[in-house]
């Protein structure tokens, strides 16, 4: 699989985390467990992102 494609995959698992998380905020509430697990859940997936993807630890990287 190309690195393009991770990051596409990667970037739709973003994008539902954070559609499933507001859905849960407005149901359970902000502060309940299942919202602020799914927040980790997503920083996780924000964090790979930024170490694999981001366009300064790819320069960062080359040097």
């Amino acid at each position: 699989m190309t690195t393009f494609l991770c990051e596409l995959m990667l970037i739709k698992k973003i994008d539902l985390m954070k559609k499933k998380m507001v859905r849960l905020a407005h149901s359970t509430g902000f502060n309940s467990q299942e919202t602020l697990r799914c927040s980790q859940e997503l920083d996780n997936l924000i964090n790979l992102h930024m170490k694999y993807f981001s366009k300064r630890n790819k320069l960062s990287n080359a040097s």
